[in-house]
Formats: C-alpha cells, sequence, structure tokens
C-alpha cells in the first residue's frame, strides 16, 4: 500500500503546499518576506480558509470512496 493510501492527508496537504508555491512563484513573491508582514487577522482569515479546504477535501475524498465501494 503507499503512503498517500495510508495516509490521505498527505495527497492534499502536498497539493495545496503545491499550488501556493506556484502562485506566489508566478507573482514573484517569496515565502520568508512575506511572512513578516501578514497581519494577526490575515494570518487568521489564512488558516480558517487552509483548514476549510482541507475538509472539504476530506469529504470529497470520503464521497469518492464511498461511490466506488458501490459499485
Amino acid at each position: 500500500m503507499s503512503d498517500s493510501q495510508k495516509n490521505p492527508e498527505i495527497v492534499p496537504n502536498k497539493l495545496m503546499d503545491l499550488l501556493v508555491n506556484d502562485v506566489f512563484s508566478k507573482h514573484g513573491i517569496d515565502k520568508e518576506q512575506i511572512k513578516g508582514r501578514l497581519s494577526e487577522e490575515k494570518k487568521q482569515m489564512l488558516k480558517e480558509m487552509v483548514e476549510d479546504l482541507s475538509k472539504r477535501v476530506d469529504e470529497f475524498v470520503k464521497q469518492t470512496k464511498d461511490n466506488s465501494n458501490k459499485k
């Protein structure tokens, strides 16, 4: 069994990292520079957004697995 099957969070986290890094590099943003400039409010908003996206991905994966098990 592959690592992604053992721990389904690995793939969404890697995908999220890839997408964020791609957007940052596309717009010439260095992660280290931006860390110090975010307000606490923006940090909290980003954290909530990531948590929400993670929940949605988990729900999607669960639905996909449930649908594939029914077949």
